[in-house]
């Protein structure tokens, strides 16, 4: 019995001691969990990039997680500190990668319309961008997305720094200068929504240029996409503008570099839908976020939640819960390789213990009955009655089986049964030689 005891016993260490190593090798391939922090950058802190920023900053610090915005001139530098490494993610206007390498990075997704404003003062007529070849323009600030939409669209029509004065002047200093009379136009690329767009709107003495042939730069420029901004659209009560206008849009887009943890994916992007699937003045409600208009390549894991939505993990539990069970998930193979095993041999086991309580009742029967034949004594054979007959109660009382084992059960009262008789009739034998 003692054997039987050190085997039962060595197996169990033998098997926690698997169970253990399985579990450990299955933990090295387990991804490390992701940071709870990122740098973001945007443009200048009164742009709209940065306050697009702060919102989600407002809403990650719900679920404990932190973003540091990071300010920069523009699209341009903004790609420059991804690729450096000196941010993690970043807004980046459409149209400013140009013959930058997209090489680690990727994008998230297009978050919203920009339009390309073009104002120009009222007393130089313009229908068409080649006309502005001589003239004062401001194309934007060194870094800035605007810059590099603005010159492309004036190389296309032959408007060059060789035959026209480009002025590479920040929004502010191109709305001052446009309002002086200094300059004679400038592009703008940004929200209808801002104040810097609206105080131009309503200025009479400056025009916004409606872009007629906005198909045939659609056709060049996968980024681009046209708007109309009707009569009355930016301000119904002034009715600006006062006629209905056709521009070109690039989109906004949220570009990560290729090593973002993969985690912090579902959260970024519920995130921006919070905030962008509301849609707006030029937007469609649920438009965004997209993965369309966007230039860089599309994150694998951003593809497939925009396509799917969040997974099951994300939809029921807080971020850094399903981050961790889903991170955990490959711990499922030595489980499952385990699982096997004991699903083959619980029936045995479950037979076993059954039996066990119903077995260990014989060996004292057997104890008792191999011991009958040399009592001569009666009060050891009453004493030996009162034993059977405790027992009998004892397996009434506690012996609990399912049907499928009650025959079993019931052989073991019946031999109870037998033993009992044999000790009465062994005491009717003694008592009749002693008399």
């Amino acid at each position: 019995m003692k054997c039987k005891y050190c085997k039962i016993v060595g197996t169990v260490i033998a098997s926690l001691v698997f169970i253990f190593l399985s579990f450990y090798i299955a933990y090295q391939f387990v991804d490390p969990p992701p940071p709870n922090e990122l740098r973001i950058a945007t443009g200048r802190e009164d742009g709209g990039y940065h306050a697009f920023a702060l919102e989600y900053q407002t809403l990650l610090a719900e679920d404990k997680f932190q973003l540091d915005i990071q300010p920069t001139a523009g699209s341009i530098e903004v790609i420059q500190r991804l690729k450096s490494g000196d941010v993690s993610i970043g807004l980046v206007q459409g149209g400013t990668k140009g013959t930058i390498s997209d090489d680690g990075l990727k994008s998230l997704g297009s978050l919203f319309y920009e339009p390309v404003w073009l104002f120009h003062r009222k007393n130089i007529p313009l229908e068409y961008l080649f006309e502005l070849r001589g003239k004062r323009i401001a194309v934007g600030e060194e870094g800035s997305g605007t810059r590099p939409i603005a010159l492309q669209l004036l190389q296309d029509n032959e408007v060059t720094q060789d035959n026209t004065t480009l002025l590479a002047l920040s929004s502010n200093e191109a709305t001052l200068q446009l309002k002086a009379g200094k300059i004679d136009a400038a592009f703008f690329v940004m929200s209808p929504k801002a104040d810097r767009i609206f105080q131009l709107l309503k200025n009479s003495d400056i025009e916004l240029l409606s872009f007629k042939r906005d198909l045939a730069y659609r056709g060049r420029y996968s980024f681009l996409t046209g708007v109309k901004i009707g009569e009355g659209m930016i301000d119904l009560k002034k009715n600006i503008p006062s006629q209905e206008k056709t521009l070109l849009a690039a989109t906004a887009s949220l570009v990560a570099r290729e090593d973002l943890h993969s985690d912090l994916v579902p959260l970024l992007l519920t995130t921006l839908k919070k905030i962008h699937q509301k849609g707006g003045l030029l937007e469609k409600p649920k438009q965004f976020p997209s993965d369309k208009f966007v230039e860089f390549p599309m994150n694998p894991d951003a593809s497939h939640y925009l396509q799917s939505g969040p997974s099951w993990l994300h939809k029921i539990f807080p971020f850094w819960i399903a981050s961790t069970l889903d991170r955990l998930k490959i711990l499922l193979i030595p489980l499952i390789a385990m699982m096997l095993p004991l699903l083959k041999g619980v029936l045995p086991l479950y037979s076993w213990g059954i039996r066990f309580k119903i077995f260990r009742w014989y060996s004292t029967l057997r104890e008792i009955d191999s011991e009958i034949a040399q009592i001569t004594d009666l009060t050891a054979i009453d004493a030996e009655i009162k034993r059977m007959k405790a027992l009998e109660q004892e397996i009434l009382e506690q012996v609990s089986v399912p049907l499928s084992y009650m025959g079993e059960f019931y052989s073991l009262r019946v031999h109870t049964q037998l033993v009992l008789s044999r000790l009465k009739e062994r005491g009717e034998d003694v008592l009749a030689h002693s008399a």
